[in-house]
């Protein structure tokens, strides 16, 4: 196994996942346009597993699969375990499945928000049990990833040989200079301090790892907490749903406080959308432009600083999921709610800037696949940003939170048109690394440009604006006709983003072939030396 082919293992099942989110949504826009394609309870489960699938199954394993490879080749060693990242691969694979299965096979639909008691009180013990199944291998196959990275990080190979492991853990999380200066505040205070303790414990003044490998530590601790506390919720739903299937006995869900649940269910799940997304997407963007345009990353130096800022931030900022719930405390619906998610539009809008930057100041630039997909990605972002802005406001919030604007508008602008945009131009960009070949039609790559942005883009906005009429999100409308414009448009534009996606299907088969593509899975004949 080498570095190149698991991850492009791991790239062509993110991308399958895709196509599975995509026909998805496609089947939920014809049922939302009144056309009944299977009834309510399906559409329901459809619509709880579309996000796991979309998320954990494309978004995930294809940054997974990237990180696998860019962060032992920044850091000159070896990745820690070649063999347990493979395995990683098939046990996320199965963790997925097993989460979609539930929703096509039991019709499994307590939303992606799992809001109890719901779960247990709405759902047969062996659905629920089917599901939390799933959701408990997928954590631990992020838990997986985050130690496999970590261990790589800090093992003392490669560039790493001779370092302490303080120096590492300071150089990893991008705390060299704070701690220096920390050093150095005690030693005006009269505070004996050591040049080796200047210096992280080493010698010399350590080399700082590539800003990249930073955010990647620094969004990891986002993804261990959110692993953690999904894996409890699934746990949870394991402890009341197992004695009612195996035994009868129906455990009182009251026992555990729905409102603490919440709280403590969001804060953790807010760790993928507010924490990796955001810092790990600025990491790609830190080593994307610098990559793209053949310049150093403008003020490397704050961008450290920021992400810092971002991990801050991102632990407190899980009650914007809850302003509109009247029980949930005021001053946290405005602190955490309202004024702490601001601090996340300073420091997304510092990374934009410092990414731009390097743009700008690199002209002429040749405008390459890679960069127009990174470009379309900050675009979205700063779209569903500035959505973002609008429902983390304590009083709009009460009229927009329950609409369809918020995954029509928001979500889709997030996760496709931003998320989506970063993870294409990395794939364009790791390509010709991984095979030695670029996507050999130019025409192919730009129909897929074109289309996934007006497509994604005008999907969001027709989604989004059917809130105005008073449309609610998580609720089909059978019997009505006002919702039906919007809907009908968010349709077409759908079907324009699933024809980018497939002009990307076929130019990736056009170039590679697929029997390569296939090739890939199957183990590879041990020649004799």
């Amino acid at each position: 196994m080498t570095y190149e082919r698991l991850t492009l293992r791991y790239a062509i099942i993110s991308t399958l996942f895709l196509g599975l989110a995509g026909i998805e949504g496609l089947l939920m826009r014809v049922q939302l346009v009144n056309i009944p394609l299977f009834d309510f309870e399906h559409y329901y489960a459809m619509l709880t597993v579309h996000p796991f699938v979309g998320i954990y199954g494309w978004a995930y394993l294809g940054v997974i699969g990237a990180f696998y490879y860019l962060v032992p080749k920044l850091l000159n060693k070896p990745l820690y375990s070649l063999k347990l990242a493979d395995v990683n691969l098939w046990t996320f694979v199965a963790g997925v499945l097993i989460v979609w299965s539930s929703g096509l096979l039991t019709k499994f639909g307590s939303l992606y928000t799992l809001y109890w008691p719901l779960p247990v009180e709405r759902f047969p013990p062996n659905s629920v049990v089917f599901f939390s199944s799933g959701l408990l291998l997928i954590e631990l196959s992020v838990l997986l990833f985050i130690f496999n990275i970590f261990a790589t990080v800090f093992s003392r190979k490669g560039e790493s040989s001779g370092k302490t492991f303080k120096s590492l853990l300071l150089s990893a999380f991008g705390l060299e200079g704070l701690s220096q200066r920390f050093s150095m505040a005690l030693s005006k205070l009269g505070v004996k301090s050591s040049k080796r303790m200047l210096n992280g414990g080493s010698g010399s003044n350590p080399q700082p790892m590539p800003v990249f490998v930073v955010a990647v530590m620094r969004g990891s601790v986002d993804a261990v907490l959110n692993a953690l506390v999904l894996a409890g919720a699934g746990g949870l739903l394991l402890a009341f749903s197992l004695p009612a299937l195996l035994a009868g006995v129906m455990l009182n869900p009251l026992i555990v406080d729905p409102l603490v649940y919440k709280n403590v269910f969001w804060w953790g799940l807010d760790m993928i959308a507010d924490g990796d997304v955001l810092i790990w997407v600025a990491g790609a963007l830190y080593l994307l432009a610098p990559l793209l345009t053949n310049r150093k990353l403008y003020a490397e130096d704050v961008v450290r600083k920021v992400i810092l800022a971002d991990l801050l931030i991102s632990m407190g900022v899980w009650s914007h999921h809850l302003m509109s719930d009247l029980p949930q405390p005021s001053f946290m619906r405005l602190i955490s709610g309202q004024f702490i998610t601001w601090g996340e539009f300073f420091t997304m809008g510092l990374t934009f800037f410092a990414v731009l930057m390097t743009v700008w100041l690199a002209r002429p630039v040749k405008l390459t696949m890679p960069l127009k997909f990174m470009l379309g990605g900050i675009f979205g972002f700063m779209l569903g940003g500035g959505s973002g802005l609008l429902q983390a406001n304590y009083a709009l919030n009460l009229v927009m939170h329950n609409t369809q604007w918020v995954p029509g508008f928001h979500i889709h602008q997030m996760v496709l048109v931003g998320l989506g945009g970063v993870i294409f131009a990395v794939i364009y960009a790791l390509l010709p690394m991984l095979t030695g070949t670029e996507l050999k039609s130019q025409k192919l790559s730009n129909l897929h440009f074109w289309l996934w942005m007006i497509g994604g883009v005008g999907m969001a906005f027709s989604m989004g604006l059917a809130w105005t009429p008073g449309m609610l999100r998580r609720t089909l409308y059978p019997d009505t006709t006002i919702y039906l414009p919007y809907m009908s448009s968010a349709m077409f534009f759908g079907i324009l983003l699933a024809i980018g996606f497939l002009a990307f299907i076929i130019n990736l088969v056009h170039t590679y072939g697929l029997r390569t593509l296939v090739g890939l899975f199957i183990p590879q004949r041990k020649t004799k030396p």
